[in-house]
């Protein structure tokens, strides 16, 4: 497996990366509920919940333990 490093990487605060980890995680939620129950997208609840910021928060969690979140000499 190769690599690339780009030296020009999209800074963003750890809300905001919280909350659109969030929204990514509901969207598959809804695409699941969609294809497996097949319920309309129209009747599936659209706002984020606390069950879908928590796994953000815990994976945002993760990237700082592994010191890949904030990206090194940045103070977001």
């Amino acid at each position: 497996m190769t690599l690339w490093r780009s030296q020009e990487v999209a800074l963003i605060s750890r809300d905001e990366l919280v909350r659109r980890l969030a929204a990514v995680s509901h969207e598959t939620w809804m695409r699941q509920k969609h294809r497996d129950q097949g319920l309309a997208l129209e009747e599936i609840p659209s706002d984020v919940t606390n069950h879908d910021v928590e796994p953000a928060e815990d994976t945002v969690a993760e990237l700082e333990r592994l010191g890949l979140y904030p990206p090194p000499g940045d103070q977001t």
